[in-house]
């Protein structure tokens, strides 16, 4: 039941640790397996509207690392990163969205500069642009969906 709105922001110079941003599904609920259940109304939303993440290095779980949650990424910039997951990732039944977005000089050690695994979804990607980024091993440099194995372009318009 909790959300929250990044206008403007700027995440710089950051050189170690876990990921700028977690979103976290909050209600934790879990399957018999210990798996969070699907997004639901009311679970972690966090919007990020004209933000930019740059110049981070040795990060582990990139940027913005959704776990279960919804994210959505208008207008903002990721630049010069380097991490061990991707730049953005949305896992275990999280949504991410994207519009608008730029990803230049990005490496990563996993597929994709964006990663959604194979129980999230990519509502959109409308519009984003990408270049010189590095997947892991040389993989996809662009959005790596699990689920369908395919790396997707970033949709410039």
């Amino acid at each position: 039941n909790a959300s929250a709105t990044f206008d403007d922001c700027e995440w710089s110079d950051q050189s170690t640790g876990t990921a700028s941003v977690l979103i976290y599904n909050g209600d934790g609920s879990t399957d018999s397996e210990g798996n969070l259940l699907p997004f639901e109304e009311g679970s972690m939303l966090v919007d990020f509207f004209g933000c930019s993440f740059s110049d981070h290095s040795n990060l582990m779980l990139g940027a913005i690392f959704n776990v279960g949650g919804m994210s959505v990424i208008v207008d903002s910039v990721f630049q010069d990163i380097s991490s061990e997951a991707s730049v953005v990732s949305s896992i275990n039944n999280g949504t991410i969205s994207l519009s608008t977005s730029c990803f230049v000089g990005i490496s990563v050690d996993i597929p994709g500069t964006v990663f959604v695994d194979d129980s999230s979804t990519l509502n959109f990607n409308l519009d984003n642009f990408g270049s010189g980024n590095e997947g892991g091993n040389g993989t996809c440099n662009s959005i790596f969906d699990e689920g369908s194995g395919l790396c997707l372009p970033f949709e410039a318009g």
